[in-house]
């Protein structure tokens, strides 16, 4: 290839220059993880709360391939920047209006943001980190992924639940603006990462490849329970709980796992590990249904931090590991696009299932569903293939 491999080792420059932007980005998302609160005080319904924040997530989802698109055409530079831009249009819709039209309009493009930026950053790492080293770095890099859970998050909540709505709606733009300077300092700025040679691969070749479409399906199931953090904030009111003692005690065990065990989930076998990770989050939330209290919200947001904490790292490491090169940024793209599609379905699922089973009736169906299917795709698939694959 073209791109010179980079060992985290020999450059802890390249590190942070991709764990910076990505913690930022997720800020911008993550803010947002009480914004159901916000939503209910404006007196809508459960439906309109449930559509709004999925419209967010379905956003990302469709602009997927976009990203991939423009990593492939215009470079890591310019599609950072494409990303940022759009997520301050968004998150500045979202401070200024209350109307629902427009509500729908900043998710939406703040979505759009978000899905170009986190494609254009790991896309990158897919393409110039070596395979012996790239769990670590994904690992590593993806703590800024859950870090703003135990940082901006609280602290937006405390905003609002102190009666400074504006601060918090206000944190949007500006942490998009943080986003725009830190996508300049991307240290390398190819505008082709075309192998020598050849040409970019197809969605077509991508989906005749069967343990890329188990990988997508697997992602699927884990997405479901894993965007359930987007309704705690909801369950918490209706119970009287504190939303940031499960945010918190998540980001941190995530974090914990990802920086204290990134040489483990290097050295694991990451194609039959991610559905177990997606299996402990489903258990975490189930719990939470089962015996909703403060102390369980710290205990299963540490649960369900370790299992997102070492699931979504692996998940992305592999999409690399199983395809090649040229295959990478449409891989990259499409597994994110249908992990995505678990997290546009679960506000839907909340939102028009909660009049009739209740939040805890929903949640724990969401955790008994995917629970079952990820155990099914580990017992019948990921084993078995490992096993073949395994020398004897």
């Amino acid at each position: 290839m073209r791109i010179k491999k980079i060992k985290f080792s020999d450059d802890a420059r390249f590190m942070f220059s991709i764990f910076l932007p990505l913690y930022m980005i997720h800020c911008m998302e993550q803010i947002y993880f009480i914004y159901g609160t916000v939503l209910e005080s404006y007196g809508l319904s459960p439906q309109t709360i449930g559509n709004i924040l999925g419209s967010f997530f379905f956003a990302i989802m469709l602009t997927r391939p976009a990203g991939g698109w423009m990593i492939e055409n215009f470079g890591i530079k310019r599609t950072l920047t494409a990303g940022s831009v759009l997520g301050f249009v968004g998150c500045a819709m979202l401070f200024f209006t209350g109307s629902v039209p427009m509500l729908f309009a900043g998710r939406i493009i703040s979505g759009a943001s978000f899905g170009i930026f986190t494609i254009g950053i790991y896309s990158y790492q897919g393409l110039v980190a070596a395979e012996k080293t790239r769990g670590t770095l994904f690992s590593l890099t993806g703590s800024g992924g859950a870090l703003p859970s135990a940082t901006v998050t609280p602290l937006g909540e405390w905003l609002f639940l102190h009666g400074h709505a504006n601060l918090f709606l206000a944190l949007g733009p500006l942490i998009c603006v943080a986003c725009f300077l830190l996508g300049k300092k991307i240290i390398v700025d190819e505008t082709s990462f075309v192998p020598k040679g050849k040409t970019w691969g197809t969605y077509r070749g991508l989906i005749s490849s069967k343990p890329f479409v188990m990988l997508a399906i697997t992602g699927v199931m884990m997405a479901l329970v894993d965007a359930s953090a987007t309704s705690i904030s909801l369950f918490a009111s209706e119970h009287g709980l504190v939303t940031s003692y499960f945010l918190a005690s998540s980001s941190i065990a995530a974090v914990l796992v990802r920086v204290g065990g990134a040489k483990m989930i290097n050295s694991l076998p990451r194609l039959v590990c991610v559905a177990p990770c997606g299996m402990l989050i489903g258990i975490s939330l189930l719990m939470i249904a089962i015996i909703p209290s403060n102390t369980s919200f710290i205990v299963c947001g540490a649960l369900f931090g370790i299992g997102i904490g070492a699931g979504f790292p692996m998940m992305l490491a592999s999409a690399s590991d199983i395809l090649p090169p040229e295959m990478r940024p449409k891989a990259t793209a499409s597994v994110l696009l249908l992990y995505d599609a678990g997290w546009t379905v679960t506000p839907l699922l909340v939102g028009y299932l909660t009049p009739t089973f209740g939040r805890a009736g929903t949640l724990t169906a969401l955790a008994v569903v995917t629970f079952i299917a990820l155990a099914a795709l580990t017992i019948f698939y990921w084993v078995p293939k490992h096993l073949r694959a395994s020398p004897r």
